[in-house]
């Protein structure tokens, strides 16, 4: 790309010196490689990719670009960040879609930009997706091993957990010689090294895009209500305390509030345990006061917790915070004199790590007073985060243990299609869910439509102990989905809390207020929120001959394997195959996947008879619901084994057509009912054939008939079989999609699924 179109691009977007690394991330980018960026808060790190992806992409990147993050506050932040840039680049046609459990809008990952928590991701790739019923897995699946994948706020990654999936992410799409990123202001040079040595990322190492100052000073004591006091007498306009816990946070918040508003200041206090629409009015006010269109000289006080970390685009002048691992310390700092200037730090002691670990507080705490006071520039700071990092993050990577562990656990959740599975190979989910009401029991399965807060475990249990009283609610799974039940059950102190639990106390034990958040008090019940309608996902089946699907299927592969030309030669590379190779392989999944109809059996329930000739056969009727119609995409699958295993295509790319083909309709798919082909098969199948121009199937070695019910030899592709996983969900992906555009409509029948999806 010319240095005039980076400047153009950038210009257009209202950045008219953009950073170095901002035009290496460019150049890199251009040679379709992979980048690891390493750049202070701030200094443009997501513009550094999202230009490169919207001003070439499709080119020398895939298609399509999946923007992962840890939190759905980023996410929701970053979707319209793009959005606006692909206006002022004239390319809003493209669709920018969110991914997570709130805003479902891209279930089947198929908009250009996918901005997706980093959980979705992960468990659509074990396809065991945590929204999208498991059944269609493999679509999402292959979406990530075909698309330009993006990894944001990388240090917040558990090193031991998310990190590693990433890790095989990365690893596979390298293989694939498909290009991603990582960023992040705050990885130690292990990581980085590690990337580059194992995973073939190059390293662009950013710098400071504005001129600032942070003078940061270690503290012996506690934050206090005093040394608010003292920071308020300082008289900064903008000023912002943090503590480690939500419980810290509120009693600081109404300690100095009375005192702060005396002093002039308009005060907030902002964590984890309020609901949406609460938090989201305080995040307006944060942004308000503390945004780039902040008043000049209006007095402002937040105190807050670890949400200002990440996702917050503010800045300060003076920040007092207790310690914390160095990492999180360097992401609050980047909060102060945000945009340019002298600012201040203050870091103070704590009585208690939690809920850090304590050996990462321990060695952070002696890098702060063996330099403290200090200037806390971009090379300090990732001298500290090496200091304290390094060596932690080194272990885990080169100890393959977590790695192997994280492998295992998501190739379980992939072959038994359990969502838990594939979350706890995610994160450690440390929390319950917690409600208030004083009659759960009365409100029946209403209770399940009572707003939650997630809680850390820990607390809950000291919540449960101080108050003595708590029910729990458990979903009776052993009802049918329109026919759900619950159990409300009580709890005491004695009482096991699980992990994911959901848990309601009496308001004469817990409070909640839009001020304060949920807190130990004593207050009103919840409201269940009110139920919607389920709406019914409209059918637009029409009565189509199998002749014309397998046809339209085979012509819609083949523009989906044209918008996929990069995973196409990819997989051709990491199967040492011929591109050809693997688009005869994604044709003949097209064109075989409906094979299982041309039964007797099923053309029968079609009212089709058994005399009628090739030209009659269906493969869709007039008919909404196809109740009472034998299974056929295992019947498919199980006929043609032979066909697939007699050299027409290697063993990894013809077993990897098997399981596409047997799981068009739900992922795992194994039964096989007995069946007998359609006299008029064949005639079908040659006629089909010969109007796509394909030659040479080995028809004689179909299995024509079943006389007993049995199932499939195999279930499902090992994930750790890296070659045949990665070809199995590619395949998969294109066969569905082609499936379900030439059954209902084009690209419109994406739309119109995923739209549905979003309302349910």
């Amino acid at each position: 790309m010319s240095n005039n179109k980076f400047q153009r691009c950038y210009g257009k977007i209202g950045i008219h010196s953009p950073a170095t690394h901002q035009q290496q991330a460019w150049m890199v980018l251009a040679q379709g490689k992979s980048v690891i960026i390493r750049a202070p808060t701030g200094s443009g790190k997501t513009e550094a990719i999202i230009l490169p992806y919207l001003a070439n992409g499709a080119n020398s990147l895939p298609a399509r670009l999946i923007y992962a993050l840890p939190l759905r506050s980023l996410a929701n932040q970053i979707v319209e960040r793009i959005r606006r840039y692909a206006r002022r680049l004239n390319q809003s046609p493209r669709r920018v879609a969110l991914q997570h459990g709130e805003a479902p809008e891209s279930v089947l990952f198929t908009a250009d930009v996918v901005v997706a928590t980093i959980d979705q991701v992960i468990t659509s790739y074990a396809c065991a997706p945590l929204t999208l019923p498991v059944r269609h897995g493999n679509i999402p699946a292959g979406a990530v091993m075909s698309s330009f994948v993006v990894f944001d706020e990388v240090h917040l990654f558990d090193p031991e957990l998310v990190l590693q999936a990433t890790r095989l992410i990365c690893e596979r799409l390298h293989r694939l010689g498909l290009p991603y990123a990582v960023l992040s202001a705050t990885l130690p040079d292990s990581v980085v090294e590690f990337w580059q040595r194992e995973l073939g990322a190059q390293l662009i190492d950013g710098a400071e895009l504005v001129s600032r100052q942070v003078n940061i000073q270690w503290h012996k004591s506690n934050l206090t209500d005093q040394a608010v006091h003292e920071a308020l007498q300082k008289g900064k306009d903008k000023i912002i305390a943090v503590c480690n816990t939500v419980e810290r946070a509120i009693q600081l918040f109404q300690a100095v509030q009375d005192y702060a508003h005396n002093q002039g200041y308009q005060c907030q206090l902002l964590h984890s345990r309020f609901l949406s629409n609460d938090r989201k009015h305080k995040e307006d006010w944060v942004e308000k006061h503390f945004g780039k269109n902040a008043q000049s000289g209006q007095k402002a006080l937040l105190v807050a917790t670890q949400v200002v970390e990440v996702g917050l685009d503010i800045s300060c002048d003076l920040i007092l915070t207790e310690v914390a691992p160095v990492d999180a310390l360097i992401q609050r700092a980047g909060r102060c004199k945000r945009w340019g200037g002298e600012g201040e730090v203050w870091v103070f002691e704590v009585d208690s790590p939690a809920p850090y670990q304590k050996g990462l507080v321990d060695r952070t705490r002696e890098v702060l007073q063996r330099e403290c006071p200090a200037i806390l520039d971009w090379n300090r700071a990732k001298s500290w985060v090496n200091a304290v990092l390094d060596d932690r993050y080194r272990q885990i990577l080169e100890e393959t243990s977590s790695y192997e562990q994280v492998v295992a656990q998501l190739s379980k959740a992939a072959f038994k299609g359990e969502r838990a599975l594939a979350e706890a190979a995610v994160r450690d989910v440390n929390t319950v869910e917690v409600t208030i009401h004083s009659d759960p029991a009365s409100l029946g399965k209403d209770v399940l439509r009572l707003p939650t807060i997630s809680v850390h475990i820990g607390v809950a249990k000291e919540w449960l102990k101080q108050s003595k009283k708590a029910r729990r609610v458990e979903v009776d799974r052993s009802a049918r989905d329109e026919e759900i039940g619950v159990n409300i059950s009580p709890l005491s102190a004695n009482n096991r809390l699980n992990l994911g639990d959901r848990l309601v106390f009496p308001p004469t034990a817990l409070k909640y207020s839009p001020d304060l958040g949920l807190h130990l008090g004593t207050g009103n019940d919840f409201t269940p929120r009110s139920s919607q309608p389920r709406p019914e996902l409209e059918a637009r089946l029409l009565r189509e001959t199998w002749i014309d699907h397998a046809v339209v299927t085979v012509q819609e592969t083949c523009h989906l394997l044209a918008q996929d030309r990069h995973a196409v030669r990819g997989l051709a590379q990491l199967l040492n195959e011929s591109e050809a190779n693997v688009r005869l392989a994604a044709y003949l999944a097209a064109f075989f996947h409906d094979f299982g109809k041309l039964t007797i059996e099923w053309q029968s329930r079609a009212g089709i008879l058994e005399t009628a000739g090739y030209a009659d056969l269906l493969a869709h009727t007039d008919r909404r619901v196809y109740a009472g119609f034998p299974p056929h995409a295992t019947v498919s699958a199980y006929a043609l084994r032979p066909v697939l295993e007699s050299g027409l295509l290697s063993r990894t790319l013809g077993r990897a057509v098997f399981f596409a083909i047997a799981h068009h309709h739900s992922v795992r798919a194994k039964g096989v009912p007995k069946y007998c082909l359609h006299p008029s098969w064949q005639g079908a199948v040659q006629a089909a054939l010969n109007a796509l121009w394909l030659r040479d199937i080995p028809l004689d070695r179909v299995v024509t008939s079943q006389e007993s019910d049995t199932d499939l030899p195999h279930r499902f592709p090992p994930l750790e079989n890296d070659c045949l996983y990665t070809a199995y969900v590619l395949i998969s992906r294109w066969l569905r999609l082609a499936d379900r555009k030439s059954t209902g409509g084009g690209e419109d029948a994406i739309l119109h699924y995923e739209n549905w999806f979003g309302r349910l």
